[in-house]
């Protein structure tokens, strides 16, 4: 099964712009693996290790990265749950 969470056609200004991006996602503990598929970024994410910081990354990543916010509803809800 494809994840839900996922960047897609993400423009990078420079190698270091893309680097940011992944060592930023690898940063982030509820984030279990990243992997580039074609004109994707994939993340695996655990959703019952999410946390109110992991939600403010992810966020700020996500708005950052041109993300569709709308894939981090579910996890928000969890993140709820446990703080």
């Amino acid at each position: 099964m494809d994840s839900p969470f996922f960047f897609d056609q993400t423009r990078y200004w420079s190698e270091g712009d893309e680097k940011a991006h992944f060592d930023w996602l690898g940063r982030i503990a509820c984030i279990q693996d990243v992997r580039g598929r074609g004109t994707q970024v994939v993340l695996t994410i655990d959703p019952t290790a999410v946390t109110a910081a992991d939600m403010i990354e992810l966020c700020a990543i996500y708005r950052r990265y041109g993300g569709d916010l709308e894939q981090l509803q579910s996890l928000e809800e969890s993140s709820n749950a446990q703080d």
